[in-house]
């Protein structure tokens, strides 16, 4: 199963991605967390922010919780997931997939910018549409 937490930067993706993964944990299920920001420091730290360089980190997320999945996890995967093609995609490619959307208001995101990227160029909700998902 994989569980894809879609959002604008700074709705909480993570924050709940660690709470379902806690959860799951403390009933002894074998999960793994992919987290969109953590994946790009450590396994596409190469790649930049135009909409080629997030369309090749989106399918290497995809990829990584495919093989995830394919060796028994719960996988919950907490990622921006800009592509309506790749999350139709999704649908097809694992055996369960649940996608949980966090609408926010963009206005206030900005003015909390707690993770300071709204002050960035090509910034996803400010810059890069934000398509709401199906």
């Amino acid at each position: 199963m994989v569980i894809w937490i879609i959002g604008l930067s700074g709705s909480g993706k993570t924050h709940l991605a660690k709470k379902i993964f806690n959860d799951l944990t403390k009933k002894n299920k074998k999960c793994f967390l992919v987290d969109g920001d953590i994946v790009r420091k450590y396994i596409s730290f190469n790649l930049g922010y135009s909409i080629k360089d997030r369309k090749i980190n989106s399918k290497i997320i995809t990829n990584l919780c495919k093989f995830l999945e394919i060796n028994g996890y719960i996988v919950i995967c907490s990622i921006l997931s800009i592509f309506p093609s790749h999350q139709k995609n999704n649908r097809k490619k694992f055996k369960r997939y649940i996608q949980i959307y966090l609408k926010s208001d963009l206005a206030k995101l900005i003015k909390i910018n707690s993770k300071k990227v709204y002050s960035k160029k090509n910034v996803v909700g400010k810059d890069i549409k934000f398509p709401t998902p199906y």
